[in-house]
């Protein structure tokens, strides 16, 4: 006598449940896993943002690095960690998160504002213009950096130049305020 189902293969349509239901659980995991690098990566966040505004800027460094070890492409956390090293006086490595934050996210304009700033201080006008120019590519009408871009012409001795940025920013300027 037979012994049941012993040594019988399974078929493509038995086992098409078993993967069905094995995708699932699969997938409700991986939706577990991310619920949860999500709430941490909040949590630092809030604490690195905490840190920043008790102006604890290691603690702040610190929380927005551990955001990127979950995140890497966390225009936020590399924003955040670049105002740190900014107020460290750790210009490199802020320029550097400023970049990182604008290519997670190009259309952010405070980004671009605070890199080509870091640049004007460190007296690097031409590096401060391209940050200028190219963010006004992503964003053409933000008022501010047609301005910013008309100081850092200014610092330049380009007059000209400065005029019309500053005239394009009075335009926009005027033109949100009568919209």
């Amino acid at each position: 006598m037979d012994k049941p189902n012993e040594n019988r293969s399974l078929t493509p349509s038995d086992t098409s449940g078993v993967t069905e239901n094995r995708r699932q659980a699969d997938h409700v995991q991986r939706g577990r896993v991310d619920i949860h690098t999500h709430q941490t990566v909040a949590k630092h966040l809030k604490r690195g943002a905490a840190a920043l505004n008790a102006r604890e800027y290691s603690a702040a460094i610190a929380e927005f690095q551990a955001v990127l070890q979950h995140n890497r492409e966390s225009a936020e956390a590399h924003f955040h960690l670049g105002l740190a090293r900014f107020m460290l006086g750790e210009y490199e490595p802020a320029i550097d998160a400023y970049k990182k934050a604008i290519s997670c996210e190009p259309r952010e304009a405070a980004a671009h504002l605070n890199l080509a700033a870091t640049y004007r201080l460190l007296k690097r006008y031409d590096e401060a213009v391209e940050v200028y120019e190219r963010a006004i590519r992503f964003i053409p009408n933000h008022a501010e950096l047609h301005s910013e871009l008309g100081t850092v012409y200014t610092f330049q001795g380009k007059r000209e130049e400065a005029v019309a940025a500053y005239k394009t920013a009075l335009r926009l300027k005027l033109k949100l305020a009568i919209a």
